[in-house]
């Protein structure tokens, strides 16, 4: 990934007037990108074989392993998919109990999204399932948002949630790096 990193950087210093510093232009390709991959890789694919299947059909110019997980960049629209072992979300149930939902995920993110659109880009990917009555969405658990103000989803198959991930850009030449602070729609199938 980080052959690719100096060129992010560099597309990042375009124009600085959105999230962490992208301009609306960067922005508003890395929300497309964002929204397509979390459908077309993580929320339509429920195995971590489907979903790698998924994301190299996007042909992301970049593909890593990173530990247990495998990760897809494309520089020319800020975008990743993480695909792998997820952090364990929680919510509370009706009964006031703390449940927690674990293990691989897949997630979708980019520094240039932040958490206001990723909210409205899971609700523009989950609406239309729970409309249509889909098997997607079976028996909803819980609701809610997490102290960064990014939405959770809980079904009895899926969660979808926000947690913030952290990217960093790194000059390979020099070692330094940028980092940002950044939500990620994670989808978890049970």
């Amino acid at each position: 990934m980080k052959r690719a990193l100096l060129l992010l950087l560099t597309l990042a210093g375009c124009a600085s007037t959105g999230p962490n510093g992208f301009g609306p232009g960067v922005s508003d390709i890395a929300a497309q990108r964002v929204r397509f991959a979390a459908e077309a890789v993580c929320l339509n694919n429920r195995t971590l074989r489907t979903q790698d299947a998924a994301a190299r059909a996007l042909n992301f110019p970049v593909r890593e392993r990173d530990g247990d997980s495998i990760v897809y960049a494309n520089p020319g629209t800020l975008t990743f998919i993480r695909i792998g072992p997820a952090p364990d979300q929680s919510f509370t149930d009706d009964q006031g109990q703390r449940q927690i939902v674990s293990g691989t995920g897949c997630s979708v993110g980019s520094p240039a999204v932040g958490t206001a659109t990723a909210n409205r880009l899971t609700g523009e990917i989950l609406a239309p399932r729970l409309v249509d009555g889909s098997d997607t969405l079976l028996a909803p658990r819980g609701a809610g948002r997490n102290p960064d103000g990014g939405v959770g989803f809980f079904f009895d198959n899926l969660s979808v949630t926000l947690p913030l991930a952290r990217t960093t850009f790194v000059d390979p030449e020099t070692g330094e790096g940028v980092a940002f602070d950044h939500p990620v729609i994670l989808i978890v199938h049970n």
